[in-house]
């Protein structure tokens, strides 16, 4: 079947998108670029945020409508939305034809075979809430990832590598424990492998993905890998030419981890350090397990460690309680991290969170509006301190591509040229005119100027 998937969410879905397309062209399944061209329309969706899945939810309006006008058509919901809604979202969608949660992705194969004779397919992940110690088919999950296609990545030199599924933080507003199951760490002989695969393909650059990645940890016969060996043994891959990872919790953050980035040629010097709140209270509301003078200590500590360090966080503004004074104290927390880039976002309860069960949502909306705006704010005057910083000197970037905004430039490129987009190792975003040829290498630039989110340049003379 000729088969259109559309990606909502975080990198980890990007990857799961990655292992699903895999999975169904080994089967014989053709991937299409089109929905229309399609015979199956699947979703790989998220939960973090409502809009997400309104977006899901609009989607599968429109395909409702199109099987009621008489379409022979497929309609499938993956990953956390799938989850978290499980058998309900055909009350929601009827339409819906198959219901496949985060750790049963697999099964799809199967799965089709049984929508395709007019059955409703359904594998969902077991609920933790009434089964907290079972998990998915711990199996079946590290073999998606073993045989994937290391071509089909985000762009030729670039790879992601999950290290472990799931959470165990249980930070009030997150669904993501309940929606992706209990943390389970890769055994590191096959991440070994999948890294060596995926250098062989061409991939110069991998990231490592996990919901709290540096809390990695493999116990196997007596001896225990941490996130810093894991590092180290990654790191040894022939040829891999940078090595990152996203997104680390600041609880348990030790230094051997800011060790081996600081010793390891090809680990790049990029921390995403979310830390939600700068105030006592708030993190405490939400269950975060650390305080601000603890997350300030991290990022001294990483400063001093790893020279050159490149720190990027996260924030939610209007969070249930949360005072005027608290919301300063992000305010200020935003200036003295002095963060790359961050993502703020408003609150909003998600069903099934313990925030949105015991706190009232008792932060106005224009309030919200307001604290996010100035959040924004704050990070944008830090983000264009930290980007002009760059002005005058040479930095290396991994070319990814044409800049999605080139053909919007107010002065055209020279002929044969276009606005190319690269990142450096801290995960700069650099643009500069070059030919599309570049795309997958790495390139010298001049930064001329600069925004509070991208690094502009020319390319370096030899």
């Amino acid at each position: 079947m000729k088969v259109y998937l559309e990606t909502l969410g975080c990198q980890m879905n990007r990857l799961d998108s990655e292992l699903v397309r895999s999975r169904l062209r080994a089967s014989g399944h053709e991937m299409v670029a089109e929905a229309s061209e399609a015979d199956v329309v699947l979703y790989n969706t998220c939960s973090v945020r409502d809009h997400a899945e309104q977006k899901v939810l609009s989607r599968l309006g429109a395909d409702g409508q199109r099987k009621a006008a008489g379409k022979r058509l497929i309609v499938g919901v993956l990953g956390c939305m799938a989850q978290r809604m499980g058998t309900q979202l055909r009350q929601a969608a009827p339409c819906v034809d198959i219901i496949c949660g985060p750790g049963q992705l697999a099964r799809l194969p199967q799965m089709l075979e049984v929508a395709a004779d007019g059955e409703v397919a359904v594998a969902l992940d077991p609920d933790r809430r009434d089964h907290p110690k079972a998990t998915p088919s711990d199996d079946e999950n590290d073999w998606i990832d073993m045989v994937r296609d290391a071509e089909d990545t985000p762009t030729a030199s670039q790879a992601f590598i999950r290290v472990a599924r799931g959470c165990d933080r249980f930070c009030t507003y997150c669904i993501v424990p309940f929606v992706r199951g209990p943390e389970i760490s890769r055994p590191p002989d096959h991440l070994s492998h999948e890294a060596r695969r995926l250098v062989d393909a061409g991939k110069t650059e991998i990231t490592l993905l996990g919901q709290t990645v540096n809390q990695y940890r493999h116990e196997s016969d007596g001896s225990t890998t941490r996130f810093s060996d894991l590092l180290h043994i990654l790191a040894d891959t022939p040829g891999l030419r940078r090595l990152r990872f996203v997104t680390s919790h600041p609880v348990d953050f030790t230094d051997d981890v800011l060790q081996a980035m600081a010793e390891l040629p090809n680990v790049c010097e990029y921390l995403h350090v979310p830390a939600q709140s700068g105030s006592d209270a708030v993190l405490k509301s939400m269950n975060r397990g650390y305080t601000r003078a603890e997350y300030d200590d991290l990022i001294d500590r990483a400063r001093t460690i790893v020279p050159g360090i490149v720190v990027a966080g996260d924030f939610i503004a209007g969070f249930p309680g949360e005072t005027e004074a608290d919301h300063l104290q992000s305010v200020d927390l935003i200036h003295r991290s002095a963060y790359k880039n961050s993502f703020i976002f408003k609150y909003s309860p998600r069903p099934g969170t313990p925030a949105a069960k015991r706190l009232a949502d008792d932060v106005a909306e224009d309030v919200k509006k307001r604290r996010h705006s100035e959040l924004l704010a704050a990070q944008d005057a830090v983000g264009l301190t930290h980007h002009r910083a760059y002005i005058g000197r040479q930095v290396e970037a991994l070319i990814e591509g044409p800049s999605p905004r080139a053909a919007k430039q107010p002065t055209p490129a020279p002929a044969g040229q276009t606005q190319m987009l690269g990142r450096t190792r801290g995960d700069h975003i650099v643009v500069f005119d070059g030919a599309e040829s570049l795309a997958g290498q790495y390139v010298r630039v001049d930064v001329h100027d600069a925004t509070h989110l991208v690094l502009l340049g020319q390319r370096a003379k030899v």
